[in-house]
């Protein structure tokens, strides 16, 4: 059988290392590709900040890659991303993995919270008190890298990702039929277990909530998300 692609999307202040256990070890009969969307990380950015603009480059990105029908794998804001690629083309990919998205509706920051989003481009021991409580149980290895990653946002990003999170939505009935894998932190206070099972009813399936964990679920417990992840690529034809 032909090796399949795994396209793994990170979520707001975050990167491609973010899926650093993926790519150094891929799934069994998988390629794993995590780009860095623009104005991450460092890389480039001169246009919209935007869901339906992320998702525009994520299209441009595949193509020009040569990837066709890969399975998508969204983290919090990178699922909105893979949400409203998949809505407008559900026959371009094999599935969906949706690891602490943002939910269908989008995801309001309450407006006191702005200013201090804005601080977090030039204080950088705000960013390591918000990232690190991402991950509750443990920080994972390559923290020091994670937190690099998060003050080189373009400067628009800061505020302007979660304006983009609070003005999206989708309709789940434009991903009818699409084999989605919903996953969720029980201790995640940004989106809740309550979000991720509502999300999950949406689409028509149920959720998996693991114990003990936070937002950055995948990266406190590789094994246990890998394991999940392995038996929904497994599943799919």
């Amino acid at each position: 059988m032909p090796e399949r692609t795994l396209v793994a999307l990170h979520g707001n202040f975050a990167s491609s290392a973010w899926w650093a256990d993926l790519l150094a070890d891929p799934p069994g009969g998988w390629r794993v590709l995590a780009p860095d969307l623009p104005g991450f990380a460092g890389t480039a950015h001169d246009g919209e900040v935007g869901i339906a603009a992320y998702a525009d480059w994520l299209e441009g990105w595949l193509e020009g890659q040569g990837v066709t029908r890969p399975v998508l794998l969204g983290h919090s804001l990178g699922g909105a991303v893979v949400l409203e690629a998949a809505a407008r083309r559900p026959d371009a990919y094999a599935g969906l993995i949706l690891a602490a998205s943002a939910p269908l509706t989008g995801l309001v920051t309450p407006e006191e919270n702005y200013p201090v989003l804005e601080l977090l481009r030039g204080n950088a021991g705000l960013r390591e008190m918000s990232l690190g409580a991402l991950f509750p149980s443990r920080r994972p290895d390559n923290f020091p890298e994670l937190l690099d990653h998060a003050g080189q946002m373009a400067p628009g990003h800061y505020s302007g990702n979660a304006r983009a999170l609070a003005s999206w939505s989708v309709d789940p009935s434009r991903l009818a039929g699409l084999p989605v894998l919903v996953l969720g932190g029980e201790l995640d206070a940004l989106v809740t277990p309550e979000l991720v099972r509502e999300q999950a009813r949406a689409l028509g399936t149920s959720a998996t909530v693991l114990p003990g964990l936070g937002h950055g679920f995948p990266q406190e417990d590789p094994a246990a998300f890998r394991a999940l992840l392995e038996n929904f690529l497994r599943s799919l034809s």
